[in-house]
């Protein structure tokens, strides 16, 4: 079991201010909140899927010692998934990591359509599925399409937590990024809310964006 995890500075991709505030202090203090909004004391008995994992949750949950049952992380760019599989999959059993190679305009742009795809790049089931900042900068056409996928990889008690930009001025959807790619995605409550159910997911919760600015507005679901 690994003790301590050191990240290349290069491999870190989060926002400014939550680089200022500190990785592991912003990544536990997230990891704290989904614990709590999804009516655990511990992960201790939780198996996880991170979609979109980045390094700064696996490198929180090994230097700040948070236990954990297991950890699987998915994500579109090659070399954070090259890291973690040299220096934190083959030392941790509890950890493992899989490339999903999908359209990001940022990260992986030669990926195929989200939209086009049916399953994941990892088997098994999991207790608690957590996404930041992954609808954030998705179309309504693979949050669809990315939601549907989660609800064949949730176990029957299990919950699915994740931010997005939420608008109640808004009706549907509107892309606000400079350059039109899909990096700021807007959603009206109520859209957002139809795709989901859509999905065969229940709204547990829907909560607003945090006044510290380490998440956007989240929702908890669970399997309908």
């Amino acid at each position: 079991m690994l003790i301590r995890l050191e990240v290349p500075e290069g491999l870190h991709r989060n926002a400014a201010d939550v680089a200022a505030a500190g990785y592991e202090h912003t990544g536990e203090t997230l990891i704290n909140l989904a614990i709590r909004s999804v009516g655990l004391e511990n992960l201790t008995n939780t198996d996880i899927l991170d979609v979109g994992c980045g390094v700064r949750f696996a490198m929180t949950i090994i230097n700040r010692q948070i236990p954990i049952k297991s950890y699987t992380g998915i994500e579109v760019h090659r070399p954070i998934i090259d890291f973690l599989q040299e220096h934190v999959a083959a030392y941790d059993i509890r950890f493992r990591f899989a490339h999903w190679n999908v359209h990001n305009q940022m990260y992986n742009p030669e990926g195929v359509q989200l939209s086009s795809q049916d399953k994941l790049p990892i088997d098994g089931l999991f207790d608690l599925i957590w996404l930041f900042s992954v609808f954030t900068h998705q179309n309504p056409k693979d949050s669809l399409a990315l939601l549907r996928i989660l609800r064949n990889y949730i176990r029957k008690n299990g919950r699915l937590f994740f931010s997005a930009f939420i608008d109640d001025d808004l009706e549907s959807y509107e892309d606000r990024s400079e350059d039109e790619t899909g990096l700021a995605g807007y959603y009206g409550r109520r859209y957002m809310r139809l795709l989901i159910e859509e999905a065969g997911w229940k709204i547990e919760a829907l909560h607003a964006k945090d006044p510290e600015n380490y998440i956007q507005h989240y929702f908890v679901c669970s399997p309908h």
